[in-house]
């Protein structure tokens, strides 16, 4: 319980500790990896071994599930439960600028500052927005038009900020070949 037992910097693996860097930027860096089109499953939970354990742990399959707990604070993945579609609101590639000036708001200057941030603090800093902050609005958007219920004024808000309200679809190079191949096949090109 985080009330009592504060915040992790360190997971058990087989009865053994493994102390992490558990910053947020170190976090980020794993979330950001397992978003890349172009990395491999393999190389996704390299990343995931690599970069938070300061000693490589020897149960690669434990440190991989033991990381994914961590970056789900705590929380067990849900693995073989039924999963809901859900549509994506944010972004932390694209939404950087946002998300950094809404956080940093709630943890009162902490990130522009450079104090260390832990993880965990992060994200409910993260669920912690105010409502009236550039990023709520961007997620209430987006979160209202996938459900086709922007009103009237707010699809004219949508349509003046669709560039920045839009997340980009990113595909791997190899996806990204073959759309620009169809694409021009559609334009008449040979």
């Amino acid at each position: 319980m985080i009330l009592i037992e504060g915040l992790p910097d360190a997971i058990y693996i087989e009865e053994e500790i493994f102390d992490i860097n558990a910053d947020y930027q170190t976090s980020l860096k794993i979330i950001t990896a397992f978003e890349d089109n172009e990395l491999t499953q393999h190389e996704k939970c390299m990343v995931l071994v690599q970069l938070p354990y300061k000693e490589q742990p020897e149960d690669m399959k434990e440190a991989v599930l033991q990381g994914i707990k961590f970056l789900d604070c705590g929380e067990d993945s849900g693995e073989g439960q039924a999963q809901e579609e859900v549509t994506r609101k944010y972004s932390f590639k694209q939404d950087d600028r946002y998300i950094f000036a809404a956080v940093d708001k709630v943890l009162n200057g902490r990130l522009s500052s450079g104090e260390f941030v832990h993880w965990w603090e992060f994200v409910m800093a993260f669920m912690e927005l105010p409502e009236k902050c550039m990023m709520s609005r961007l997620i209430y958007l987006r979160t209202q038009k996938a459900k086709g219920k922007l009103s009237k004024e707010e699809k004219e808000l949508y349509l003046s900020m669709k560039d920045i309200v839009d997340l980009q679809d990113e595909f791997s190079s190899e996806e990204q070949k073959e759309i620009d191949e169809f694409m021009r096949l559609l334009k008449g090109g040979s």
